[in-house]
């Protein structure tokens, strides 16, 4: 299917772990311990935005007194001990990634989140050393809406657009992923935002874990 590839690029957060929950989890005692409910359409708010960017939403949208640095070292603090004693890789990542390193591929990692946390993770689940490369979106200009931390991924990987193959769970970051001219599989979370008929509609395929990926995708 996508013998051309040269890279493969991955999302950190519910699609290459199962953390998604606690996010939600962080989101909502962060702002029971200010007196507010989780609003419904938070998840669908921020999706996307980088580490950073959504601190800036919260304190815009809850008017808190706290500066953006503050409510970041809280939220690390908060999931600091899940990040490097509890958060497990979804099913045959491992796997997946040793197979795409024997292959040659080169892999990045293109995340929204706070690279100690990042490492940590990745650490913990002995994958760390897969990965080429790792690039936040606190390093580029823009959110993962739009192309830029796929294309640094892929610059800093020394591959052309065009000949990487991105995984993503998340509507937006697929859609920043196509207009980087990338390929895209779609990420099935449940704990996401999505229903897997949204990956479906702009994404190459869907998968939910990545047990028989290799078979399947045909690379």
């Amino acid at each position: 299917m996508i013998r051309e590839i040269e890279a493969v690029i991955f999302d950190m957060d519910g699609t290459l772990i199962d953390s998604m929950w606690v996010w939600k989890q962080v989101d909502i005692d962060f702002l029971k311990r200010r007196g507010i409910e989780l609003p419904s359409d938070l998840q669908k708010s921020i999706e996307g935005l980088s580490f950073t960017e959504t601190a800036i939403y919260f304190k815009n949208r809850f008017n808190l007194h706290e500066s953006i640095d503050e409510i970041k070292q809280e939220w690390t603090d908060m999931v600091r001990e899940y990040y490097t004693s509890v958060i497990e890789a979804k099913r045959g990542v491992k796997e997946f990634l040793n197979y795409l390193k024997k292959k040659g591929y080169k892999i990045g990692m293109a995340t929204s989140n706070y690279m100690e946390l990042v490492e940590a993770v990745l650490k913990r689940n002995d994958i760390y050393k897969y990965f080429d490369v790792i690039v936040t979106t606190c390093e580029v200009p823009r959110d993962k809406s739009f192309p830029d931390v796929f294309i640094e991924t892929a610059k800093r990987l020394n591959v052309s657009p065009e000949k990487c193959l991105v995984f993503e769970d998340t509507p937006s970051a697929i859609l920043g992923a196509r207009a980087a001219g990338m390929k895209v599989i779609g990420v099935y979370d449940c704990h996401g935002t999505c229903a897997p008929k949204e990956l479906q509609e702009i994404a190459e395929h869907i998968i939910e874990d990545f047990n028989d990926i290799v078979e399947h995708m045909n690379i």
